[in-house]
């Protein structure tokens, strides 16, 4: 993903190594580096979302201010960058009101 910084803290997850589980408060969204990442459904058995390199998870449910629903799981040797709450909000208080509102209203039905 171009125009992000690579001096940030990276996650390093191995094989099935959660990246965050079901009812943990969403403080972090997550820029997955390389590898991939598996949402999965609350039995643990299959995968409701797939995350590779250069994706984003996590935006809708750290606007909410929510916990996370479900749990994700690294498939592989993957990394993932951490993204604060703050950093988030902070970005928003920038944009222009129009697009800040409509991307709130984007996460409250998260």
């Amino acid at each position: 993903m171009a125009g992000v910084s690579t001096k940030r803290p990276v996650i390093r997850l191995y094989h099935g190594e959660a990246l965050f589980h079901a009812g943990q408060k969403a403080k972090q969204f997550y820029l997955v580096r390389q590898g991939c990442i598996l949402v999965l459904d609350k039995a643990g058995a299959r995968s409701r979302a797939v995350f590779t390199g250069g994706d984003i998870l996590g935006i809708p449910e750290v606007l909410a201010g929510g916990n996370w629903a479900l749990t994700a799981v690294a498939s592989g040797l993957t990394s993932a960058q951490p993204f604060s709450a703050a950093a988030l909000f902070q970005t928003l208080d920038d944009m222009p009101a129009t697009h800040s509102e409509f991307l709130r209203y984007i996460a409250a039905m998260a």
